[in-house]
């Protein structure tokens, strides 16, 4: 009877590139980051956020409505885009992901900030623009001290932060609900002023939670698992 060897791991079977770790065969850990700064994904995200913060300066220089709307929709539609094209193309890197946060949020100020001069909401947008950068800016940036690809992958380590903040309801919700209602509701600021400030709670809980989560540091890679909690 012939002698049969045992399977090798899904690692094993991952192919090695030069300077990268072996792929574990998980999809989302950081193993299988190509490390490729010039791709189609990062050119997406330059793209459009100089578009939109082209259409931004214009909205206030003309104070046109149509021109902010415009920027608004460069912004989300590329913010989607990049993503998508980095899933499709296996372009997803960690580089990637930290350089969409930071210009999503170069976005999403300039047009909140412009968005004032034609809505009067400045309580709504306060509680918005503190929630989205001072405490979602480092609670989207803390999962890179896992082995994942981006935030999108959150759900290796943490499923009820991941489902909370990086679930695409949840950051859809994020950066459209306050915008749409305050356009749809300009006479009931409190309704706005009300999601905000929930938004803004969950953010906190999420980051002390994030924060209280373990960094394993002797796992080269993720397994498919969730990481232990301090």
């Amino acid at each position: 009877m012939a002698h049969q060897t045992a399977p090798r791991s899904t690692a094993d079977l991952s192919p090695r590139r030069p300077g990268l770790p072996a792929r574990c065969g998980v999809r989302g850990c950081g193993c299988e980051d190509p490390r490729q700064l010039r791709n189609a994904a990062n050119a997406v995200t330059v793209l459009r956020t100089l578009a939109s913060l082209a259409l931004v300066t214009v909205a206030a220089v003309q104070h046109s409505w149509p021109w902010l709307l415009a920027a608004y929709l460069v912004y989300w539609i590329g913010d989607s885009a990049d993503g998508n094209i980095a899933r499709w193309r296996n372009q997803e890197t960690r580089f990637g992901a930290v350089f969409d946060v930071v210009c999503d949020r170069i976005n999403c100020v300039s047009c909140a900030l412009v968005f004032l001069q034609f809505v009067d909401a400045p309580w709504p947008i306060a509680v918005f623009l503190f929630q989205f950068v001072v405490v979602d800016l480092p609670l989207t940036l803390l999962p890179m001290r896992w082995p994942v690809l981006s935030p999108n992958y959150f759900h290796l380590i943490d499923p009820l932060a991941y489902t909370l903040n990086w679930h695409v309801v949840a950051k859809v919700t994020n950066t459209t609900l306050l915008i749409t209602l305050l356009v749809v509701l300009p006479d009931h600021q409190w309704v706005a002023l009300v999601a905000a400030s929930t938004v803004l709670v969950i953010k906190v809980w999420s980051l002390g939670r994030v924060l209280r989560l373990t960094v394993p540091k002797d796992t080269p890679h993720v397994p498919q698992g969730a990481a232990a909690r301090a």
